[in-house]
């Protein structure tokens, strides 16, 4: 193993499974994988992002109370689980989850018909899409838009410019 100072600490280089491994490149985040919503009851929570919200469950995990419900596709899936007695994450109030559509008034009918509860029915936003909030049994608040237009309607913003690494520390300040 190849070793490192970094603030005053030595620190390993590479994967740290693998004898004498250094990264040449990578380590860049390449898309958001999954994003976890706590829920009281996991049978009851797959019901719902299954069936009332179509869903399609891609990973059960009873024994660590534990599911994955989402597109075919690899990534963008949502986590439900159970949190452990002493987790700070519980049910209820916003997810921070995000969801699209190709027509939120017709989601919205379907979701009514399925006696899900809306916050804030569909309406349309400052930017230029439309939005609505809905709640799962739990309690977790998530928004819905729908907006083909979102990524045309302004320029990708410039990226701020990422100082080399060297072995004085980190790259960017957090500062």
């Amino acid at each position: 193993m190849i070793y490192v100072r970094s603030h005053s600490r030595l620190v390993p280089i590479g994967n740290p499974q693998e004898e004498n491994s250094v990264y040449a490149e990578g380590g860049a985040i390449e898309k958001v994988w999954l994003t976890m919503i706590p829920v009281r009851d996991l049978d009851a929570a797959i019901q719902f992002y299954t069936c009332a919200l179509g869903l399609t469950l891609q990973l059960l995990a009873k024994e660590r109370n534990w599911a994955e419900v989402g597109p075919d596709e690899p990534l963008g899936k949502i986590a439900l689980f159970v949190p452990e007695k002493g987790d700070a994450r519980k049910p209820g109030g916003p997810s921070g989850v995000v969801l699209s559509t190709d027509s939120i008034f017709e989601l919205h009918r379907k979701l009514v018909d399925e006696e899900v509860r809306f916050i804030m029915k569909p309406e349309k936003r400052p930017w230029g899409g439309l939005m609505a909030v809905f709640v799962d049994p739990d309690g977790n608040e998530i928004t819905v838009v729908e907006d083909s237009q979102h990524y045309l309607r302004s320029p990708r913003p410039e990226q701020p410019e990422r100082p080399e690494r060297d072995d004085r520390g980190p790259r960017c300040s957090m500062r």
